[in-house]
């Protein structure tokens, strides 16, 4: 899928052979985001819609009714993840998908993005998992685990183990300069910071719901990098996962052979 300004171009087809998926996005034009997910039954597109307008309200006003109407739909949504790369770059995600209706949806247009239905099917896959890759975790603490150093071109499997709830949790890689501390970070999230330590590079993947997990393969300099949840914080209205101290400091280097 290439996704620009205005639209989105899509190779390959919309109904696929259940196991392994390959969601490949490239920016064109500027940041874009992707997301793989799964209505609950009874929960429909337009009820998606309502409480997606919610979430943009959550991020700019905060808001206990915004809050709700955002807890709701994680709930009745099942995210499996997606792909976030920067302006020019590509960025893939890897899912295992079982039978059944899903969506993708780009960040182009109404809030929420575009929708477009995949299918998945019963069929023969061939397509292989990626093996021996590095692990980051997302815990019942709002904190990252896992793997602190990692290629800057690679793949890495992120995992959202939240057992109590429904908490939406991402990995979100953002070049900062060598030294900056997690607190720093945050502080730019709350409004407080300058930012002067953010580099130019950044790619993530989109959230996943408590028991799910996704494969991001991507490119980026080496360099260090923060790892964050830009998503809001329903539990702390008016504030994001980030801006709340989710916040890790990684090293990304291709000439590293011991990476953790």
């Amino acid at each position: 899928m290439t996704i620009a300004e205005d639209r989105t171009e899509i190779s390959g087809g919309l109904t696929q052979v259940a196991g392994p998926l390959r969601l490949r996005v490239l920016a064109e034009d500027e940041d874009h985001l992707l997301s793989l997910f799964r209505l609950k039954p009874g929960y429909t597109v337009k009820q998606l819609r309502r409480d997606t307008r919610a979430l943009t309200r959550l991020y700019y006003d905060g808001g206990q009714d915004n809050a709700a109407a955002v807890k709701r739909m994680q709930r009745n949504v099942i995210t499996y993840g997606g792909a976030n790369p920067s302006l020019g770059a590509i960025a893939t995600a890897t899912v295992n998908l079982t039978p059944g209706q899903y969506y993708l949806s780009d960040n182009v247009g109404p809030p929420g993005g575009r929708l477009y239905k995949l299918k998945i099917v019963p069929g023969r896959n061939t397509a292989a998992m990626p093996t021996g890759t590095p692990v980051i975790t997302m815990n019942d603490k709002n904190r990252y685990q896992g793997a602190s150093k990692l290629k800057a071109t690679g793949t890495v499997l992120i995992r959202n183990r939240v057992s109590k709830g429904h908490r939406w949790l991402q990995v979100a890689f953002l070049q900062v300069k060598q030294g900056t501390t997690p607190e720093q970070v945050s502080s730019l999230f709350r409004g407080t910071g300058d930012g002067a330590f953010v580099l130019s590079g950044y790619v993530g993947g989109d959230t996943l719901s408590p028991g799910r997990e996704q494969f991001l393969t991507y490119s980026v300099e080496p360099g260090t990098y923060a790892l964050i949840c830009f998503f809001p914080n329903p539990d702390n209205p008016g504030s994001t996962y980030v801006a709340d101290g989710m916040v890790r400091i990684v090293t990304l280097d291709n000439n590293s052979t011991a990476l953790d």
